[in-house]
């Protein structure tokens, strides 16, 4: 080790906490600056690099979200139109029986969301998924021992239904909301596409089991899956970040919030914020209420009819299996243009458009045929699912 200067007294001491640099005092009396030696050998990273940032948890409930709604809330809400026609020749049910519960389900999510919206914010989410995710589990186990048709509605309308409307998309929505603000657009765009791609693959495959093993089998099969590989991933989820000590983002928690581990992780930090009791007084809650039950009962009851309208069309199972597999797929990249779009025409004049083309598809699935001018023709129906 050279030094800088004149010769010195090799009486060294510690600089600092990061030993980055040496102190050699000056034997002389009329040194009265020290010199600084670097030592590069025994360079050492400082206390600023040595504290790492910790990961985030809230990454940890956006990837739990995707893979309880990649599984889960894929076959639930796209896959089972996998079932119809297997159900219908096993239980000997017409067509309009075979989708009452289907129609009404739908039904039945739009009426119960602001349930379970208020469940969600007094019970937290991990216990609505725990508990809904258990519910429809169980019920496609109860499901695949079915063998009437009042059986078959109660188990799907009481059971999978409900089950799956206090879980899956709406609970791991609102954990999202809850856990991000600025990187907010990009969670919920991580859990939506999870949603579309299960789909496109577990669709395909639900089709494969039902073809093979029958449908009981495979609603057994979904069951178990639901209880042994879903269900547990609702301990993943926390009810706020605020709850671990850090604001949304894994921010630093602003003084202004003031968090009380006796409040159920509940922040009263916004002068803006609507209750419940507020929210359900205004014109505009009921009218999108209703928006949303009609729409999700249209396309509730379109869209388990599509493996039906295909095979009737000359298709066989799997390929209407395969081409809704495709039409999710697709909705990928549809879904993020038409964010991109609606912040630039506008959410009425963008929904107004997707009916639209929507309920031009349904006129023109009368008249095309072969899979690729069908599959075209489902792309234009896709615009329901924004």
């Amino acid at each position: 080790m050279s030094v800088h200067g004149k010769n010195t007294h090799d009486d060294v001491t510690k600089f600092g906490n990061d030993r980055k640099y040496r102190h050699v005092r000056s034997p002389r009396k009329n040194d009265q600056k020290p010199i600084y030696v670097t030592n590069s050998q025994n360079q050492t990273p400082s206390n600023s690099t040595k504290t790492r940032k910790k990961r985030f948890y809230g990454w940890n409930i956006v990837l739990a979200s995707a893979l309880t709604n990649g599984f889960g809330g894929s076959i639930h809400w796209q896959g089972f139109t996998v079932f119809f026609i297997p159900i219908s020749q096993s239980l000997g049910l017409t067509a309009a029986q075979t989708a009452m519960p289907f129609a009404l389900s739908r039904a039945e999510n739009g009426l119960t969301g602001p349930i379970t919206g208020w469940l969600l914010d007094r019970y937290g989410v991990r216990r609505l998924m725990l508990i809904g995710t258990i519910m429809t589990g169980v019920g496609y186990v109860w499901l695949s021992q079915t063998s009437t048709f009042l059986a078959f509605l109660l188990v799907y309308l009481f059971v999978i239904s409900l089950g799956s409307s206090t879980s899956f998309m709406q609970a791991s929505t609102t954990a999202i909301n809850t856990w991000f603000s600025r990187h907010r657009g990009v969670a919920m765009s991580i859990n939506s596409a999870a949603f579309r791609l299960g789909g496109a693959f577990m669709v395909p495959l639900l089709s494969v089991a039902v073809l093979r093993w029958g449908w009981e089998t495979a609603a057994l099969w979904v069951g178990v899956g639901m209880l042994v590989f879903i269900a547990p991933l609702a301990f993943v989820f926390k009810r706020s970040p605020e709850s671990i000590g850090v604001g949304p983002d894994g921010d630093p928690l602003k003084e202004s919030k003031s968090y009380d581990k006796n409040n159920q992780g509940e922040i009263q930090d916004s002068e803006d914020e609507w209750t419940a009791k507020q929210a359900i007084r205004t014109r505009a809650f009921w009218t999108l209420a209703l928006g949303t039950l009609l729409r999700m009962s249209v396309h509730g009851t379109i869209f388990v009819h599509f493996v039906p309208i295909l095979v009737w069309k000359g298709e066989s199972q799997q390929m209407a299996a395969n081409l809704i597999g495709l039409l999710a797929l697709c909705s990928v990249p549809m879904i993020l243009f038409f964010g991109w779009l609606s912040d630039r025409i506008g959410r009425q004049r963008l929904l107004g458009g997707c009916y639209i083309s929507a309920g031009s598809s349904l006129l023109l699935l009368n008249v095309v045929d072969g899979p690729w001018p069908i599959f075209t023709v489902l792309l234009l129906f896709a615009g329901t699912e924004i």
